[in-house]
């Protein structure tokens, strides 16, 4: 299963990565153009360019056609041919000569990123800069001498809507289980997160009767979840909470984040999953790491709990290093293995409940852990801590994280005791 889910992702990242993909763009278009082809069920929301909600408007498509710099010698410096980050997202054109001085107020260039060009991100906030804006390698920047050069910048600004992919997946319940990504951008930050949540939704589709629906929700940042939460205002009261999936296919370590909520249960069934697969995360605070669509979500206004999993630090966050060579096709499968150990504890969590009023003989009833049969596991964690943990009030994930038991482990045992009529489930 999860070598044809990697077979997947290889293709959709080499067909994807070289488009660009900015917040309202022909490249964002063509991504859900060909996300659509191979996956039926998602649908495609559409913003007007112009629709306003509160503050905040619906930008114009957007398009750079043409992006250069020359010297005196007409020699070309840097162009969009070297890398479309050359031009900032949303910037104004223009064509002149300008003095190396004048540049530097239209310029973003950074000392430790010396061959990157640079995501100009700050469109994201001010979707059009009312200027020309450019980027630049600082070795390059570094080179140029004080003198004039000729800058010709041509975009393209359409009336065309802004879009917002959705796969659901409706459960029994209509209590929602959202997983977010950004699709904007570049490549690790954050296509890795729209194509582990697309491949993780194909796995998630072939399980029958789930008791919570869940949803993929595939935006452009900031400006996607502001408008299609608008959309949906009368069904907010259905989300149980966001998980926001960012920058996971490359990046120094595997974090979770944890909600702005206190004790939010789904953070801990989190924490829980990755525990059982034994994979080594840590933890950041709700402000640490990479902050994004779950900004939105976790609003006073709104309230829905939210967490991440990012790996972080990632050090060619917004550069033109983040590319394809970088992707570690291991972390993504890790990233929806985590995801199906979630599911499954969420969909089989309950509270355990003893029907009788004494201890059970557990050797005249076969249900001794004998620690021959599994010498793998600690029989006193489930003879003992798993059973006096039972009240009837904590729900089995809890008592699991509190003793650092598996849930599955623990689960499959206790539907021992389930089957003897021994212990009532309580959803």
């Amino acid at each position: 299963m999860y070598k044809n889910n990697r077979k997947n992702l290889k293709d959709l990242f080499k067909k994807i990565t070289p488009l660009q993909r900015m917040i309202n763009s022909d490249g964002l278009d063509d991504t859900f153009k060909l996300l659509k082809e191979k996956n039926p069920d998602l649908v495609i929301h559409q913003f007007k360019s112009g629709q306003k909600v509160e503050d905040w408007v619906v930008p114009k498509n957007w398009r750079v056609t043409k992006g250069l710099l020359k010297d005196k010698n007409k020699k070309i410096l840097a162009s969009i041919n070297d890398d479309y980050l050359f031009v900032a997202p949303y910037s104004e054109p223009v064509k002149g000569w300008f003095t190396k001085s004048e540049i530097s107020k239209h310029l973003m260039t950074r000392e430790d990123k010396p061959n990157d060009y640079l995501l100009e991100h700050r469109n994201a906030y001010d979707y059009n800069l009312k200027s020309w804006g450019i980027t630049l390698p600082n070795k390059l920047w570094k080179q140029l001498k004080d003198e004039k050069y000729y800058i010709e910048i041509d975009v393209e600004f359409k009336k065309q809507s802004m879009k917002v992919g959705e796969i659901f997946i409706k459960g029994n319940s209509k209590k929602t289980i959202c997983l977010t990504a950004h699709i904007d951008e570049l490549c690790n930050d954050d296509l890795s997160g729209c194509l582990a949540g697309i491949e993780f939704f194909k796995n998630l589709n072939k399980i029958n009767n789930l008791e919570y629906s869940y949803q993929l929700l595939l935006f452009p940042e900031l400006f996607g979840p502001i408008f299609y939460l608008n959309k949906i205002k009368h069904k907010l009261s259905n989300y149980y909470g966001m998980i926001n999936l960012e920058t996971v296919g490359a990046g120094k370590n595997l974090c979770l984040k944890k909600s702005l909520n206190e004790n939010f249960f789904l953070e801990k069934i989190m924490r829980l999953a990755l525990s059982n697969l034994k994979i080594k995360f840590k933890e950041l605070n709700f402000f640490e790491g990479y902050l994004n669509d779950e900004k939105i979500f976790s609003w006073p206004t709104f309230n829905i709990p939210s967490i991440a999993l990012q790996r972080y630090p990632f050090s060619q966050y917004h550069t033109s290093s983040d590319n394809l060579d970088l992707i570690n096709y291991d972390y993504l499968i890790d990233i929806i293995k985590i995801l199906e150990e979630f599911v499954y504890i969420l969909e089989n969590d309950y509270k355990p409940k003893y029907k009788n009023k004494f201890p059970p003989w557990l050797t005249k009833r076969g249900l001794y852990f004998d620690k021959k049969d599994r010498p793998d596991l600690n029989k006193n964690k489930f003879n003992n801590n798993l059973l006096y943990y039972i009240n009837g009030v904590s729900k089995l994930s809890d008592i699991c994280l509190l003793n650092k038991i598996n849930f599955r482990e623990a689960n499959n045992y206790l539907d021992k005791f389930v089957e003897q009529k021994l212990i009532k489930k309580n959803k």
